[in-house]
C-alpha cells in the first residue's frame, strides 16, 4: 500500500538556469538530488512505498530514480499529462492502494521533521488530516496562506486565504504557514469535489479540510525546514546540509 505521496511536478522557475533543462527535485545538494534527501528522510522513518507526483520533465525523474530499488524503496509515478497543480495527484492516484492514512509532501522542501511523531500526533487524534506548520516572523509571510492554530498548538482553527494574510498577522510577531508537509485521511477523498483543473493543495484541498467540520490536526515543528525555492534558499539549504552528517545511501 502507498504510504507516501510526494509532490515533484513544479517547474522552479526562480532557480533558472540550473531548472532551464532540468526538473527543481532533481537540482543537486553536494552532489545529491534534492529529492534524494526527502526520500532518505522517508525511508529513515519506515516509509519505503511512495508515489510521485511528475509533471515538468518528470521522465528526467523517472529515469534518475526507476522504481526505487536502489535506495531500498518502492516508487511508482503519478504522471500528469498536462499541468494539473499541487493536487493533481487527488485525480491521478488510486485510492484504493493507498494506507488509511498516508504523508503528502513537497519533493524539494527539505524538512528533517520527525517523521514518528508527527504520525503519531495525527492517528492518536484520529484527525481527517494533520498539517505540519512553520512558524516564522509575520514580515515574510504577508503573502502566504496563513494557518490558525489553537492555544496548544494541537488542532487548526483557521485556514487563511494569503488575501487576509495581514490582516490575520496584524499586530503579531510571528504567524504560521504550511511546511509542505501534511498527514490525510483517505476520508479527505470526499472533500475533492467538481472536475476544474488545474486543482490546488493550498487554494482548493486545504480550505474544504478546514471547512469540513472535521477535526484537522496540527503539528507545530520545530525541526529544520527549507524552502528551495531561490537560489538565496537554496544556498541556506546547502549550508545546513554541510554542517549535518549527510543521511546514509
Amino acid at each position: 500500500m502507498i504510504q507516501a505521496i510526494l509532490l515533484a511536478g513544479g517547474k522552479g522557475t526562480r532557480l533558472a538556469p540550473l531548472t532551464d533543462n532540468l526538473p527543481k527535485p532533481l537540482v543537486k545538494i553536494h552532489g545529491k538530488p534534492m529529492m534524494q534527501y526527502v526520500l532518505e528522510h522517508l525511508r529513515a522513518a519506515g516509509i519505503t512505498n511512495v508515489a510521485v507526483s511528475v509533471a515538468h520533465l518528470g521522465q528526467m525523474i523517472i529515469d534518475e530514480f526507476g522504481d526505487g530499488s536502489r535506495l531500498g524503496m518502492t516508487l511508482t509515478y503519478l504522471i500528469e499529462p498536462e499541468p494539473m497543480g499541487t493536487g493533481g495527484w487527488t485525480k491521478l492516484v488510486d485510492w484504493e492502494q493507498l494506507e488509511e492514512n498516508f504523508i503528502v509532501a513537497n519533493a524539494d522542501n527539505l524538512f528533517w521533521i520527525d517523521v514518528e511523531q508527527f504520525l503519531a500526533r495525527h492517528q492518536s487524534h484520529g484527525d481527517i488530516a494533520t498539517i505540519a506548520g512553520i512558524e516564522l516572523p509575520s514580515a515574510d509571510i504577508a503573502k502566504y496562506e496563513i494557518l490558525r492554530p489553537d492555544s496548544a498548538y494541537r488542532n487548526l482553527d483557521a485556514y487563511i486565504d494569503r488575501s487576509q494574510a495581514e490582516i490575520e498577522l496584524s499586530g503579531k510577531n510571528t504567524g504560521f504557514i504550511s511546511s509542505g508537509w501534511y498527514i490525510m485521511h483517505k476520508g479527505v477523498r470526499l472533500m475533492i469535489v467538481g472536475t476544474e483543473l488545474p486543482i490546488s493543495n493550498e487554494l482548493h484541498l486545504w480550505p474544504a479540510i478546514a471547512h469540513s467540520g472535521r477535526r484537522v490536526g496540527f503539528y507545530h515543528a520545530a525541526e529544520p525546514w527549507f524552502d528551495s525555492g531561490t537560489h538565496e534558499r537554496l544556498a541556506r539549504v546547502s549550508a545546513h546540509v554541510a554542517s549535518i552528517a549527510p543521511p546514509s545511501s
